[in-house]
């Protein structure tokens, strides 16, 4: 073989031993900071000091995102899998005050078997919703659950800082849930929302109402006037009686 023609191909073996340990370098530095992006140390006491004057109030504000698209917001648990979707209300668990009165003349108030049957709140037993607790039930459309999606996974803060407040309220009486359902009728989810002391309850880590922005509580009470389900979105509501 010809010097020069060795020459060639001893450079070309060089180039591509180079090209192939520059890969693998740059690789191992992608994911060096890969990690350290993940792995972020918790601020310090001064950081944090910082990071809260710099915050504004206006930067946990509620704000529209196209982070999913709706064919991935419906691909994801449990929206993949439900065969329906209900927003349903009901009488909140706790019983009201009972009532006392000294008049031994006045008659003793009889409640009715669906009265009876609403002071026990939302009633599920084997899977199967007890629809005699229920006072309003709505099936959602597509269109309905594609808006709810849409409020659940593309609902942010309108600025994100590590400052952000995601509070939850230390009570929880709710009135109002979605209740997913497969194709035997039966509860496969359910996602329980107290509009009057903003807390929630999911029956599993899967699904929650998504980022806590300010307004995410008013967002899905507004939802669900939009489709019918009045009860339990006063914002003033006590332990009232449905009439």
């Amino acid at each position: 073989m010809k010097p020069k023609l060795l020459l060639v191909v001893f450079l070309l073996i060089c180039l591509s031993g180079y090209a192939e340990s520059k890969e693998l370098i740059c690789g191992r530095d992608t994911i060096k900071r890969y990690h350290k992006k993940i792995l972020s140390k918790p601020l310090t006491l001064k950081q944090l000091q910082i990071l809260n004057k710099r915050h504004k109030p206006w930067f946990d504000d509620c704000t529209f995102t196209d982070q999913y698209t709706v064919e991935q917001r419906l691909k994801k648990y449990p929206f993949s899998g439900a065969y329906k979707i209900l927003a349903v209300s009901y009488r909140g668990g706790a019983e009201p005050n009972t009532e006392i009165s000294f008049d031994t003349l006045k008659p003793v108030q009889k409640l009715s078997h669906k009265e009876l049957q609403l002071r026990n709140g939302l009633v599920i037993i084997k899977d199967s919703l007890d629809y005699s607790t229920v006072i309003e039930t709505k099936t959602l459309t597509k269109n309905q659950i594609i808006r709810l999606t849409n409020i659940i996974y593309n609902t942010d803060f309108k600025k994100i800082d590590r400052a952000n407040l995601m509070g939850r309220g230390a009570c929880f009486e709710p009135r109002n849930s979605f209740i997913f359902l497969n194709k035997n009728g039966k509860v496969v989810h359910r996602l329980d929302i107290c509009f009057h002391c903003h807390n929630y309850e999911s029956d599993t880590n899967k699904l929650d109402i998504g980022t806590v922005c300010s307004q995410k509580y008013d967002i899905l009470r507004k939802f669900f006037i939009s489709v019918g389900v009045i009860y339990g979105t006063n914002k003033n509501m006590a332990y009232e009686n449905h009439e």
